[in-house]
């Protein structure tokens, strides 16, 4: 196992300021929930219409729509802002600590692939149960993962629900396991509920979360060290256009026999070791064209 397969291999910390230091990239993640939930609110069209139906996970994915496998984890209910508070201080209270386990670049990997997923489990289970997909928005899934990957580490760790009971991580997935569990199993039987909750989401997310940390997922394996925003800037950065190199072609001198004659003397006189560059490229012409006549 290489050095930045280790658990204590990490990514410095991106410098200061708002969105730097310790967890960078879960500050990041939450911003862009924090501005999506603001464009859901505010950037809709007289009929009620906005970029939730676009970026949303429904039926339209068996369609092509495969956006929307990653997409809906940045969208959040529009009538009930406590779905994105609670995802947030999840995200931040667990994702912090797994990035700094894993490193920034490699959590993002993490957190997104966990998205895609807890999507994924969330139209398997809804096609084996009868082929339609609902609606689904929200970060619960992916944060799922991080959970389940927070609670391998530190099984003992506590966290006060409602900000009052302590509960060990190790219990508090347990719980959440039966929860999302019972739901998925009367849904595969025909019994869907009408909760409003994506328990398969949130199911995929934990199986995932549980397999990455089991058998050392790195997604950096698959990836290297690609950096897909470094590539980016690459690709758009103007580069100075290419100049092939030519050397310069030496013209041969029209009194050919007469400089041959003339290089010859000086040989003679001086030495072989006397010759220039050009007058030795003059003396190999002379050769070969003398060659091709005999």
């Amino acid at each position: 196992m290489g050095i930045y397969d280790r658990d204590y291999y990490r990514d410095a910390p991106s410098g200061g300021g708002l969105f730097g230091g310790v967890g960078a990239v879960c500050k990041k993640l939450i911003a862009i929930n924090v501005l999506v939930f603001l464009a859901q609110v505010f950037l809709v069209d007289d009929d009620g219409h906005g970029i939730t139906e676009w970026l949303s996970m429904n039926g339209s994915v068996l369609q092509g729509q495969v956006w929307r496998l990653l997409t809906y984890a940045f969208c959040h209910s529009q009538d009930d802002p406590f779905h994105l508070l609670f995802n947030m201080m999840f995200l931040w209270m667990m994702g912090q600590q797994v990035e700094s386990i894993y490193g920034g670049r490699e959590f993002l990997r993490f957190y997104l692939a966990g998205a895609v997923a807890s999507a994924a489990c969330f139209l398997l289970v809804g096609l084996l149960a009868g082929g339609r997909v609902h609606g689904m928005v929200g970060a619960s899934g992916a944060i799922c993962s991080v959970v389940v990957v927070t609670a391998m580490y530190y099984p003992t760790q506590q966290i006060a629900i409602l900000g009052v009971i302590p509960i060990e991580l190790r219990w508090l997935v347990l719980i959440y396991l039966a929860y999302d569990l019972m739901p998925v199993v009367l849904e595969l039987s025909g019994r869907p509920s009408d909760s409003g909750v994506a328990h398969a989401a949130h199911l995929g997310g934990m199986l995932y979360g549980y397999l990455y940390k089991r058998f050392d997922l790195r997604l950096s394996r698959l990836f290297g060290d690609f950096d897909f925003a470094r590539q980016l800037r690459s690709l758009t950065r103007r580069r100075p256009p290419v100049k092939l190199y030519a050397p310069p072609v030496e013209e041969v001198p029209e009194n050919l026999e007469e400089r041959v004659d003339e290089i010859l003397a000086k040989i003679t006189a001086q030495g072989e070791s006397s010759l220039t560059d050009a007058e030795r490229r003059i003396l190999t012409e002379a050769s070969e064209r003398y060659k091709r006549k005999s």
